[in-house]
């Protein structure tokens, strides 16, 4: 007998089970709300200005120079923001092109169809005709103008297939901006931006990202401590600590941290100097990301969330033996189920750790014993992706 899913919006299925377990927690008309605001981009478009290199009020002002519309968040003096325009009336053309998943929803945002983000072009269609873009879901996220022939597709290997004139929402194109090239910004939500400030480090301290790619937690990090933490950023992908160390070289941080490929759940038998040693460690762990947003489309299991949650305790068990007696851990997600939230920082209570009251302006309370002292984002409530950010602390 096959699994039972809810589609409770167009596109987000649940299998019968994990949806139950939300309805303990939110109403159906909640869960129906927020999976809602989860198909739209949030109207604000963050990013990090990276006040090693510019104040952001300079930032600010070169940017409104050239005509771009950009404000400082409220509250977070580094976190400024571009409005998002949308949603637009997509006008129809004759030919398609079907993009993937994380294709479709960056063209949604009005960002161009690269190449490797093809999944087919409609036979027959030829470089300078106007396509519609498809999400696999079915949705019709932007027209655009073939920039190649469909038949040179499996022969190319990057590159623009479509060039975006009209998407659903329009999002400044961050990556193409000089002020990206420069190493003066870094695209990152708003929830995230709070991450670092809720870790609260200090030059000197030994500070350890025990899931740091891409690089922007790490390099808020290395920001904060103007360069002068010893950070160690790990992940288990080769591939991904590139791409961090990447990130971190076009900010200008180069030689201002350790990045390594490690799993970090065995960081305490493969790199036993640390045990104890370690003043702050952030785990911002692989999840069921059911607060990423713009996502058209996603299919979540009871039995996925089972096992992130599992898995994620891993990471804090270890973080236990490598913080010094007094010393920080930070825990965040993009995912809204308790088990991999307050469930997890019930489970590094019960290891021993204490939980120090998060405060960050705007957002909610958690939920059970510890809910009053964590914080959750939500996509319909605070205009942000999903979140939770919870820090604990190792007594002395």
């Amino acid at each position: 007998m096959g699994i039972k899913y809810v589609e409770v919006v167009k596109g987000h299925r649940l299998d019968y089970q994990l949806y139950k377990y939300l309805l303990q927690y939110f109403s159906d008309s909640e869960l129906t709300e927020i999976l809602n605001s989860v198909r739209t981009p949030p109207t604000r478009y963050y990013v990090r200005v990276n006040t090693l290199r510019i104040e952001p009020q300079d930032l600010i002002a070169r940017l409104r120079s050239r005509g771009l519309e950009v404000n400082q968040d409220e509250n977070l003096s580094e976190a400024v923001w571009f409005p998002v325009k949308g949603p637009n009336r997509v006008p129809s053309a004759r030919k398609v092109v079907l993009a993937d998943k994380h294709a479709a929803e960056s063209v949604f945002m009005g960002a161009n169809l690269y190449v490797p983000g093809v999944i087919k072009f409609e036979q027959g269609v030829k470089r300078g005709d106007e396509v519609n873009v498809i999400a696999p879901s079915g949705d019709v996220v932007a027209l655009g103008i073939a920039e190649v022939d469909g038949d040179e597709v499996g022969r190319v290997k990057r590159g623009i297939a479509v060039r975006t004139i009209v998407s659903a929402y329009e999002a400044p194109k961050i990556r193409e901006l000089s002020e990206y090239e420069e190493g003066l910004i870094y695209d990152q939500s708003l929830p995230a931006q709070w991450v670092a400030h809720v870790m609260d480090p200090r030059p000197n301290e030994v500070i350890v990202d025990m899931n740091a790619a891409p690089g922007g937690k790490t390099s808020h990090i290395i920001q904060l401590t103007r360069g002068e933490a010893i950070v160690y950023a790990f992940d288990r992908s080769v591939g991904k600590v590139g791409e961090l160390s990447e990130n971190l070289r076009r900010l200008g941080m180069e030689g201002m941290y350790r990045a390594e490929a490690r799993d970090s759940r065995y960081l305490d038998v493969d790199l036993p100097e640390l045990v104890g040693r370690v003043d702050r460690v952030l785990i911002d762990p692989p999840c069921s990301d059911m607060g990423v947003r713009p996502r058209l489309f996603d299919v979540k299991t009871m039995d996925l969330v089972n096992s992130m949650a599992n898995y994620q305790r891993q990471f804090i068990k270890v973080a236990w033996k490598l913080l010094k007696p007094g010393g920080a851990l930070v825990y965040s997600t993009c995912t809204l189920t308790p088990m991999e939230n307050e469930d997890n920082v019930k489970y590094a209570v019960e290891l021993g750790f204490e939980v120090d009251k998060v405060h960050v302006p705007g957002s909610t309370r958690g939920f059970g014993d510890y809910g009053g002292s964590v914080i959750r984002f939500y996509p319909h409530i605070h205009d942000t992706p999903g979140f939770f950010i919870a820090r604990l602390i190792k007594p002395r």
